[in-house]
């Protein structure tokens, strides 16, 4: 009995105190108990991290633990968690990230992108959340891959990718796998944000790539290649090719092809012109399509 007694006042002990807040998300200068707080319905901080993928419009989505007293087993946000009381909004971000995926992450890697009070009641009424959720994105290039994450198993069974649309129909139809979230309200601005920024910066990559085409079109090259020899010239067609290929497979603009192949030949052909053998190597950049051609052989007879 004395033991069960010990145990308790340990678990107490360790239980994570949260700052109370005011209905608006202001300091009462009052902290309790997190399971007070749940009973009492207390208004308190938390945030929420998303792991976006650049490259694949992917969100990471965790399963959460079968144990937890909310939403058990049902497919949440990447990363999530209360504010502990004194704890900035930062720090408990960079923190449950660290605990419940195993990966630490620099500050500026955390974008703050809106508050989302939460205000629900779950578990038969045993369960009340008013939560100021601090939202956070954090963008990769491309998905971190899921063999790198270590999950904290009192938190999280699982992770796994899932397109941005598919998640948002999820929602929608209010699939049962999936936390509730209303996006028809204050949440539906992580979708709007992220949708807008890839809508807005692939017209504006698109309007480049326009630009630069109208610059490099105009470029003739049969002045330079009457000065090369056959076997130049063969060559830089076969340089002209390979920047084709990889132009094709890497371009992501949907714009007409061949930028990347009329940059290789001027540079190339300029190259060749001022170069007596040897190694030629050649960077070429457009967007995000980089060419490196190495040339080893001599060049000419």
């Amino acid at each position: 009995m004395a033991a069960a007694a010990e145990s308790s006042e340990v678990a107490a002990v360790q239980e994570e105190f949260l700052d109370v807040l005011t209905n608006t998300g202001q300091k009462t200068g009052v902290s309790k108990p997190r399971g007070q707080v749940h009973r009492d319905g207390d208004y308190h901080g938390a945030v929420h991290v998303w792991i976006y993928a650049e490259s694949t419009r992917q969100l990471l989505l965790q399963r959460r633990a079968d144990c937890k007293d909310s939403w058990p087993g049902l497919w949440d946000i990447s990363s999530a968690g209360h504010i502990s009381a004194g704890d900035s909004s930062l720090l408990s971000a960079r923190r449950e990230l660290q605990e419940e995926l195993g990966i630490r992450l620099p500050e500026d890697a955390f974008e703050l992108l809106f508050v989302f009070l939460q205000e629900c009641v779950i578990n038969d009424g045993t369960f009340i959340n008013n939560e100021f959720n601090d939202v956070y994105l954090v963008t990769t290039l491309d998905p971190i891959p899921l063999e790198a994450f270590t999950l904290q198993e009192a938190e999280v069974s699982s992770v796994r990718y899932i397109s941005l649309e598919e998640y948002k129909d999820c929602l929608v139809k209010e699939d049962k796998e999936y936390v509730p979230y209303d996006i028809s309200g204050q949440y539906g601005k992580l979708f709007d944000i992220i949708t807008q920024r890839y809508s807005v910066e692939e017209k504006q990559r698109s309007l480049a790539v326009r630009k630069q085409l109208s610059r490099y079109a105009p470029i003739h090259l049969h002045t330079e290649l009457s000065g090369l020899s056959a076997a130049n010239q063969k060559a830089l067609g076969y340089l002209i090719k390979a920047a084709t290929v990889i132009d094709d497979i890497f371009y992501t603009q949907h714009e007409p092809l061949g930028l990347v192949a009329l940059k290789a030949a001027a540079a190339i052909s300029g190259a060749i012109s001022h170069t007596a053998g040897g190694q030629l190597q050649s960077m070429l950049l457009e967007g995000r399509t980089v060419l490196m051609v190495q040339w080893i052989t001599t060049l000419g007879a």
